[in-house]
């Protein structure tokens, strides 16, 4: 009987704590298709399309960043300060690097996704951090 009761007690428990890491998961997994998203929408909004038909990719780094942070928010369904109620502290520093003449997106997205079970333990958020990038663009020949 005693043995009984402590599988079930344990078996709780461990469904318990298996919401949480199916929380975190899953944000992770939306953040991850979300930044990648974002960075091709960037693409996009930041090339000229004169520049193309000369043979050059130029990427405007202005508009490549804001477009990151504006389409992140939509599709996370964020506020002005990257908040919600699943997510909390949030950063984005998107940037463009060149190799040579060959741009590059860099975005890391840092967070922190809140708990369900973990507030037991006064571990209220797990931090999380998603780095992505574009492969280096190559040049129209």
């Amino acid at each position: 009987m005693f043995r009984n009761l402590a599988l079930i007690l344990f078996g709780a428990f461990a469904l318990f704590f298996l919401i949480d890491f199916l929380v975190v998961y899953n944000a992770h997994l939306k953040i991850e298709k979300a930044v990648e998203q974002a960075l091709d929408g960037a693409i996009i909004a930041s090339t000229q399309e004169i520049e193309n038909q000369r043979g050059r990719l130029e990427l405007n780094e202005n508009v490549a960043v804001g477009v990151v942070h504006n389409i992140l928010k939509d599709n996370l369904r964020l506020n002005a300060n990257l908040m919600n109620k699943h997510f909390s502290d949030s950063v984005l520093k998107a940037t463009v690097t060149y190799l040579g003449v060959i741009p590059r997106i860099e975005a890391q997205f840092d967070t922190k996704v809140q708990l369900i079970a973990g507030k037991i333990f006064g571990l209220d958020s797990f931090p999380l951090t998603i780095t992505r990038h574009t492969p280096y663009l190559g040049e129209f020949k």
